[in-house]
């Protein structure tokens, strides 16, 4: 069997390709199979102490019998023999089990017969812990155990699965971290907006589109404030920002009651650059905030009780006394005496590493600048 070296090299390029593109495992399988003469593969990781597999790519192979695989038979003969294998290492079905005393297995009766397989070779090509990563290429009773080219060549293609298997891990540990991120900067109170070297969006938080939609920003094609008497002042801050200089601060007034916006704009510069690349952004040169001192108050009770154990009178008293009132107006607020608020203070101090009120409505503001997650 000698095959087209520009046949291989696009299956080559094809796994390769799948570490940023996880679905075209898919295509890597069936084109392996189709290289080797065989019926079909799958890749999957899966958990053997949690009998739990966390993901599958299927190249051809029974749907049917996967699922019982997966429901059933997740210890089969063949999985317990590859537990013990090390990474890297090509094992033939045949190694593990002699074809006769598979058929008498409901793991052949289930997953196997069905699909006329009879053969496989397998290979675990990550492992972490309880997690590992194999695939199985899977082959009928009538095509027989892999002969010697097909072997060969498999053997030489299945160090280049690992090592996209596992550039794939990084890809998606990175996406991961990135989409946490930004799941956290579309919780913030405060407005985060990222911008291109032509004042084009390139992210911009749920506050950010918030103001948009009432009508104080506009995001397209360009940045820039509704207001024509502030937007010039926006603008040649970020036209400074994008050329290099630090940026600005300004203030503008609410269109809904009047109180003040803070926008602070700010270049992008030395290690951040290289850190938005990474998160997909490419030409990213600018930072936009937008501080409204006035969310501070939406602080919920249910956030602090969570985060620092309080009970809710704890909390209700800590908000209290954080938004500015003294001991007096807190317990009438509260309709609580002021010996009851200086007793829930000590036992609030104690639990938030606080030691006045002071440093309780700077820890209280933090918390401000965050939504609850049910209510992001």
């Amino acid at each position: 069997m000698i095959l087209p070296s520009e046949r291989i090299e696009k299956v080559l390029d094809l796994i390769y390709d799948a570490a940023a593109e996880n679905d075209l495992w898919r295509d890597v399988l069936t084109a392996i199979a189709d290289l080797t003469n065989s019926q079909g593969g799958i890749l999957f990781g899966f958990s053997f102490l949690k009998q739990a597999v966390y993901f599958d790519y299927n190249g051809r192979l029974n749907e049917e019998c996967k699922q019982a695989f997966q429901e059933r038979h997740l210890m089969n003969p063949w999985a317990i023999y590859m537990e013990k294998q090390p990474v890297g290492r090509l094992v033939m079905s045949d190694e593990i089990m002699e074809l006769d005393n598979l058929q008498r297995t409901p793991f052949y009766d289930e997953v196997l017969r069905p699909q006329e397989v009879g053969h496989s070779a397998l290979m675990a090509i990550a492992r972490k812990e309880d997690f590992a990563a194999a695939f199985n290429l899977c082959r009928t009773l009538r095509q027989g155990p892999l002969k010697a080219e097909e072997l060969r060549l498999l053997e030489w293609l299945s160090p280049h699965m690992g090592r996209s298997a596992a550039l794939g891990f990084r890809i998606d540990g990175y996406r991961s971290l990135r989409d946490a991120a930004f799941e956290v900067l579309d919780r913030l109170f405060d407005g985060v907006a990222i911008l291109d070297r032509k004042a084009r969006i390139l992210f911009a938080n749920e506050t950010v589109r918030a103001l948009e939609t009432e009508g104080m920003l506009r995001l397209r094609p360009t940045v820039a404030l509704a207001s024509s008497s502030h937007s010039p002042r926006l603008t040649a801050m970020i036209k400074a920002a994008i050329s290099g200089a630090p940026g600005g601060i300004m203030s503008i007034p609410r269109n809904a009651d009047g109180h003040l916006l803070t926008l602070t704009v700010s270049s992008i510069r030395g290690k951040d650059l290289g850190r938005m690349s990474d998160a997909g952004f490419k030409d990213a040169a600018v930072f936009l905030f937008v501080v409204d001192p006035a969310n501070r108050r939406s602080i919920s009770s249910e956030q602090i009780m969570d985060g620092y154990k309080l009970t809710q009178a704890e909390a209700r008293v800590a908000l209290a006394v954080s938004s500015g009132l003294n001991v007096s107006e807190a317990g009438r607020l509260l309709n609580l005496s002021p010996n009851t608020i200086k007793t829930h203070l000590r036992r609030i101090y104690a639990k938030t590493a606080t030691e006045s009120q002071v440093e309780l409505a700077m820890l209280m503001t933090a918390v401000g600048t965050l939504r609850p997650p049910a209510e992001a």
